[in-house]
């Protein structure tokens, strides 16, 4: 067997790097399985591998953001060697998107800050955008919009002044559409979303259109204008790889939820109906939970039923870890079961709400404490478990 060199593997390394980057999801998969064949002939060089492993975790982050492919590896690497500043970076820098990942922000935050000290050594106007979305997107996340807004920006200047990077550009217009209808600025928000969604139609990244209807349709539903909202949802679920994807349950889930807040049952049974078809197929435990909190709390008729199996929906959706979504559909269960008059019921469902937003942060020191003594919980805060969508 022909050995290659390993500054043979490392510049095809660095192609794949660019494919990823770039969000190239075909030239990635592509390059991937050749790599996994061209390793196998490389001559030992550990730094290479190291490299390889920890492009290889970037490129399934990829196709978690773009493809919906699960997330659900994590590298273990030994700590890179000191001589290596890229390495070094990538090392923190995925072990804090990892950590972000598994919700231990106060872990990703600190991260972060060694992964920026170790950036200041690699002189690349696109990494340096790369790591501005990715910290705008745990401060967006963490309710911290105006320094998300900071780091943001940046990065928008920097994919503006590059060409080839549009998925990134768009993916930047939305973490700063998000932040600004966090802080109430839904017209500013609207035209982020409209500035990306004229990017990907240019693409024709149809995938990626669908994810960013999905995302506008969450502005309309916070700005009340439901038709607006609901106009969005169906342009996103018309798509056949996004109804294939695992974001078509959290497009099915909203639009239902949609059409019940404006009390058009028929057209949400139909679609309730549609969701059981594709449950034959895929299933997702949380989003089954969800159906099943909005069918019996819209189409029960009797109250104490009605009442008892949302609590039970609700209960699994805490064990599934879904804190959020236990929030939001116990505010929900809570105004409904009002507008019905049976103010004991919404008593209740608002209380379990209220023990939900308020949930207890165990920090492990002072200093993780002071750092974010404003998390909250809303339904916008979680992607990775929310409705929201992560275009990144």
């Amino acid at each position: 067997m022909t050995t290659i060199s390993a500054e043979q593997v490392g510049n095809r390394l660095n192609d794949w790097r660019i494919a990823i980057r770039k969000h190239d999801v075909h030239s990635a998969n592509a390059m991937y399985t050749e790599l996994k064949e061209l390793l196998k002939k490389m001559e030992e060089n550990q730094e290479v591998l190291t490299y390889y492993s920890l492009l290889e975790g970037k490129y399934k982050l990829m196709l978690y953001e773009r493809r919906g492919h699960n997330l659900n590896e994590k590298t273990e690497l030994d700590c890179p060697s000191k001589t290596n500043d890229l390495i070094e970076y990538y090392f923190y820098l995925y072990k804090a998107l990892y950590a972000s990942h598994k919700r231990d922000y106060a872990s990703a935050i600190g991260l972060f800050k060694i992964a920026e000290k170790k950036l200041q050594n690699i002189p690349d106007e696109i990494e340096v955008a790369e790591f501005h979305t990715k910290i705008a997107n745990l401060y967006m996340l963490l309710h911290q919009s105006l320094i998300s807004l900071h780091y943001i920006q940046n990065a928008i200047d920097i994919f503006k002044s590059h060409e080839g990077y549009e998925r990134r550009l768009v993916a930047a217009f939305v973490i700063a559409a998000t932040n600004f209808m966090d802080i109430g600025d839904y017209k500013r928000a609207e035209n982020y979303y409209k500035k990306a969604l004229y990017i990907a139609k240019g693409l024709n990244d149809y995938f990626l259109t669908s994810q960013l209807y999905h995302n506008i349709s969450i502005l309309y539903a916070e700005a009340g204008e439901s038709k607006k909202c609901i106009d969005a949802l169906e342009k996103a679920l018309s798509d056949d790889d996004y109804l294939s994807s695992c974001y078509f349950h959290h497009s099915m889930f909203m639009l239902i939820k949609e059409l019940l807040s404006i009390d058009d049952r028929t057209q949400a049974l139909y679609y309730f109906e549609l969701l059981k078809q594709k449950h034959e197929t895929k299933k997702s435990p949380i989003y089954t939970a969800k159906m099943n909190l909005l069918y019996h709390l819209y189409f029960t008729e009797d109250m104490t039923k009605k009442a008892q199996t949302c609590f039970d929906e609700i209960r699994i959706l805490k064990e599934l870890k879904d804190a959020e979504g236990g929030r939001e559909l116990s505010a929900l269960a809570a105004r409904h079961f009002e507008e019905l008059g049976s103010i004991d019921q919404a008593y209740l469902f608002l209380k379990e709400a209220y023990h939900t937003e308020h949930h207890k942060i165990d920090w492990r020191n002072s200093d993780e404490k002071n750092e974010f003594t404003d998390f909250r919980f809303s339904h916008r805060c979680l992607w990775t478990n929310r409705v929201f969508q992560s275009v990144k």
